[in-house]
């Protein structure tokens, strides 16, 4: 009789034991179920790692399910063998926990809709990516400089016609971004700030096309300003060539004098191309936003280089006429006084009222006009001063009309001067007086 109640406290002892093991892995699952049951309720918020996850507590449920079916038809077994039913507690817990366990379907059920929710989102951010995309490509054509106006502005009419495409795509896409963020709250953040930075592009590409036509309005009329005042450079510049490479007429002091007045005119109108070159530098940077304007900025640069080395090379052309038109001044001043000079001689010596004189009076005469031609030389020396201080080229200055003039003047005092001692020494003679 004890060693049968010593049986029986065994097989009770390890009933409980097996009965306390079952629980522990009906609890364990029942704990997991609730676990998950707060994480479906709060899952990850990145939609790859959520499935992720999923597919692992999909694993977990399916295992825990198979191990309950199997703990349950153990238990069946057990107390089958035991001729007797599943206590009625235990059949409980196992029905409760079997049910617990239909969470499975809940978690099939949120990967079916996480996928949907995935390829929604991508094909949501595919359409915010290519968008992006056709924005960034009319931007990228809506800063691209032209070089010509009118074809720029026909594209400009297209890029117009296409941003207002994308304003309606962009229209189209916020709609279903919000009502995707209102569906699946955390999954659609990361969505709504691509929609709130292609919304910062678009409002920046319509910035730009609404400056880039407004510039191109423009541009025409700046354009045609810049020409015009090219035009007026060019000319100054033909004319400036013309006259700093032109050949100096040196004939007298009244040429020069015009040639000084026209030089003088030429620089005094180059001041006002100073002026113009900044203007169309100011014009260029008007139109540089929208404008292929590198070749006529170095258009502007060689203007201005080849205008200031015309301008020194007519201001040395204006120093040299101003100081030949006043070495000449004086020089045929010089000229004719001795041209007066000499031409009073020649009539006082070839004069029919001296010959009417005695012959001494005609000496006496002819005496006194060789003392007054001795004031010639003087006269002579002051011409040839002139003739050889004259700011003018050596090759030139032999070739001048003045010079030959100079030099005629110059052997007619000395002929005048040898006739009047030939008359005098011929009356001497024939007045008995000794030759000179």
């Amino acid at each position: 009789m004890q060693e049968k109640v010593k049986t029986n406290g065994k097989l009770v002892k390890q009933e409980l034991k097996d009965r306390e093991m079952v629980e522990t892995q009906i609890n364990s699952v029942k704990c997991w179920v609730q676990e998950t049951k707060e994480y479906l309720g709060n899952p990850t918020i990145e939609i790859d790692a959520q499935l992720e996850e999923l597919q692992i507590l999909l694993t977990e449920a399916t295992n825990h399910r198979q191990n309950i079916e199997k703990m349950a038809e153990e238990q069946k077994e057990k107390y089958l063998g035991l001729y007797t039913i599943l206590p009625s507690e235990l059949s409980l817990q196992l029905a409760e926990v079997a049910l617990d366990l239909k969470i499975r379907d809940q978690i099939q059920d949120k990967i079916k809709e996480v996928e949907q929710s995935k390829a929604t989102s991508q094909e949501l951010s595919r359409q915010i990516q290519k968008l992006a995309k056709d924005l960034t490509t009319i931007l990228t054509k809506l800063k691209a400089k032209t070089d010509n106006v009118v074809q720029a502005k026909t594209d400009q009419k297209v890029l117009g016609e296409e941003l207002d495409g994308c304003n309606s795509k962009l229209m189209e896409l916020d709609a279903a971004v919000q009502k995707f963020l209102e569906q699946n709250g955390q999954l659609g953040k990361p969505l709504a700030k691509k929609i709130g930075k292609l919304t910062e592009l678009h409002q920046q590409t319509i910035r730009q096309a609404e400056n880039r036509l407004s510039k191109l309005n423009q541009a025409a009329s700046h354009l045609e300003e810049y020409n015009e005042m090219l035009e007026l450079i060019l000319k100054w510049i033909e004319k400036a060539k013309v006259l700093a490479h032109g050949t100096i007429a040196w004939n007298s002091a009244s040429q020069l004098r015009e040639q000084y007045i026209l030089h003088q005119t030429l620089l005094e109108e180059s001041k006002e191309i100073d002026s113009e070159l900044e203007a169309m530098t100011e014009k260029l940077q008007y139109l540089t936003s929208v404008y292929c304007t590198e070749k006529m900025s170095q258009q502007v640069a060689e203007l201005g280089r080849e205008t200031e080395e015309l301008r020194q090379m007519i201001k040395i052309r204006l120093q040299n006429l101003q100081d030949a038109a006043k070495d000449m001044k004086k020089f045929e001043a010089e000229l004719k006084k001795l041209q007066a000079a000499l031409e009073q001689a020649q009539a006082t010596l070839t004069s029919p009222e001296v010959g009417r004189l005695s012959l001494k009076e005609q000496l006496s005469h002819r005496q006194h006009l060789l003392s007054e031609m001795e004031s010639l030389k003087p006269k002579v020396q002051a011409v040839q001063l002139c003739q050889s201080a004259l700011r003018i080229p050596e090759d030139v200055v032999a070739s001048l009309p003045l010079c030959h003039a100079a030099l005629r003047l110059q052997e007619e005092a000395s002929r005048l001067q040898h006739t009047a001692i030939q008359q005098c020494n011929i009356m001497q003679a024939g007045a008995g007086y000794p030759h000179q």
